[in-house]
């Protein structure tokens, strides 16, 4: 009792704020879904908060099971289905962590892990190396350890190192991955961010799909990947690069890289408008045949390019055009493509009215939206589409919330490349001969009304939708679904019920949401 006492003593001296706290506070979350004949997820999430600023203790579990109509939330759970347990202890002010469970990581690992199936490497999308647990169930990954330390600021600088390996295949393939990076604070918004990071993993055998396969049969191997990252940002220009080399055991060694820019600025304000500010961005990547990524995953060879520019202006108003291209390997024709114009009109002027008695016109355009994208890696099937969007905004009189409708549309079209003509554009203009393939239109709307109209606590929302397919050689389809949600401070509950195939096959989906704090 006596060492208790001098303990808290010396407790209280240390933090002396905390010592006339709780000793912890705490957060509890349980969320998940259920959809009918298919699976039930669940995740329960535990934080409790000690009164050390910034420290946290978390413990989470994940299951997902098949689901029968039946049994609903009753069925009772195998001990594979519980493959999501996990824990961690955190700080805030730091960002330090310790983690035991499966991992969810993002930043450089994630960027040279498989490049073709992530966006483009803009400047503006560049995050530092970090991981955290994993909010959903997975069958494929190992639980691993990781631990995070980063530091305070010393002067203009901090830094960060960081560990990660599988404990429970240690003698096998304990999947080894080290952190490093450092961040110097270079005056006002302008900083230099450097790190990297190195790991080994042991790839499983490869056998060969066919007699004359591309990829030959190989053993299992050793894989390392070792990796840089650049990130340097001002008020108006930022810089970013990461360049990883991969070393494989019976296969080789090959690199990938990306480089993004980015420039933004202010726009003089108009008389009685607020000014307005534009960015324009670009950015390539490209990796070779023999890359291996950093989940020991084979991309294969790439290079892309790609532009973006925006403008923000009055009123939350935003344009927005990008445009991606990519080829097989640095060098080759460009053969696929990507083209997006958006549009995002003012919201009203504060003090106008939008609900009984308006004058104004009762339908009003939010946002609209066209992409446009082509596919020719296959040359006797040559994948051309248009995709538009449109946000409407209905203000009817006896409503005080206005109704939201969203309709979209598109369509594809399939052309061959005529033999002996230059390569085929990368962009959707007719060339040659073109067949109808699909097409699809769909309308939905959705309304807020909140709860006092239904005398329940909180907000509601309900969504209505209804799309139609045309297919070449193929009967058309309707489907249609509907959903109804309620958000109330402790968390929400929805319903939705959908027909992919009307009126054939039905969809049944509750998920939801509840906290604790």
């Amino acid at each position: 009792m006596k060492k208790f006492s001098i303990m808290l003593a010396l407790f209280s001296v240390l933090f002396p704020a905390a010592a006339d706290q709780p000793l912890f506070a705490w957060d509890l979350l349980w969320s998940g879904s259920w959809e009918a004949e298919k699976t039930l997820s669940n995740r329960g999430d535990l934080h409790l908060r000690f009164p050390v600023p910034g420290l946290v203790l978390r413990a989470q579990a994940a299951d997902k099971r098949p689901a029968r109509a039946e049994a609903f939330l009753f069925t009772v759970p195998k001990a594979e289905d519980f493959n999501g347990f996990g824990g961690g202890l955190y700080h805030s002010p730091t960002g330090s962590r310790l983690l035991y469970g499966v991992l969810d990581e993002w930043g450089l690992t994630a960027r040279v892990r498989n490049p073709w199936i992530r966006g483009l490497p803009f400047a503006e999308n560049h995050q530092p190396l970090m991981a955290d647990l994993k909010t959903e169930s997975s069958s494929t990954k190992m639980p691993e350890a990781y631990l995070y330390l980063g530091s305070p600021q010393f002067g203009i600088f901090s830094g960060f190192a960081s560990a990660r390996f599988t404990p429970l295949a240690l003698e096998t393939n304990p999947n080894p991955g080290f952190g490093l990076g450092i961040e110097a604070q270079l005056g006002n918004k302008t900083r230099l961010h450097l790190e990297g990071l190195y790991s080994e993993r042991v790839l499983p055998p490869r056998k060969s799909s066919a007699w004359f396969s591309e990829t030959p049969p190989l053993p299992e191997r050793e894989s390392r990947l070792g990796a840089l990252a650049l990130l340097f940002t001002t008020p108006g220009f930022a810089l970013s690069s990461d360049w990883a080399c991969s070393e494989t055991f019976a296969w080789g060694r090959d690199i990938y890289g990306n480089l993004g820019f980015r420039f933004n600025g202010t726009l003089p304000a108009a008389k009685n408008m607020a000014a307005s500010r534009w960015t324009a961005s670009f950015a390539a990547d490209g990796a070779g045949n023999r890359y291996i990524g950093s989940d020991g995953s084979s991309p294969g060879a790439g290079f892309r390019s790609a532009g973006k520019f925006e403008w923000q202006g009055p009123r939350s108003s935003l344009a927005r055009f990008n445009t991606s291209l990519r080829a097989p390997a640095i060098g080759k024709d460009f053969d696929r493509s990507s083209t997006t114009l958006y549009y995002r009109f003012p919201l009203r002027p504060a003090g106008s009215k939008t609900g009984p008695g308006d004058t104004a016109f009762p339908l009003r355009i939010t946002r609209v939206s066209l992409t446009a994208d082509r596919n020719a890696v296959n040359r006797d099937k040559i994948i051309d589409g248009l995709d538009a969007k449109m946000g409407l905004s209905l203000h009817l009189p006896f409503l005080n919330v206005p109704l939201g409708l969203s309709l979209s549309g598109s369509a594809d079209w399939l052309s061959q490349w005529e033999t002996g003509a230059a390569a085929p554009f990368p962009y959707p203009f007719t060339q040659y001969p073109q067949t109808f393939n699909s097409a699809k239109a769909s309308g939905e709307l959705s309304w807020s009304p909140g709860g006092k109209l239904f005398n329940i606590p909180g907000s509601l929302q309900l969504k209505g939708k209804l799309g139609y397919t045309a297919a070449a050689k193929k009967d058309p389809q309707w489907d249609t679904s509907f959903s109804a949600a309620v958000r109330i401070k402790q968390g929400r509950l929805s319903v939705k019920i959908a027909s992919p195939e009307f009126p054939e096959k039905w969809d049944y989906t509750i998920s939801w949401r509840i906290e604790k704090k």
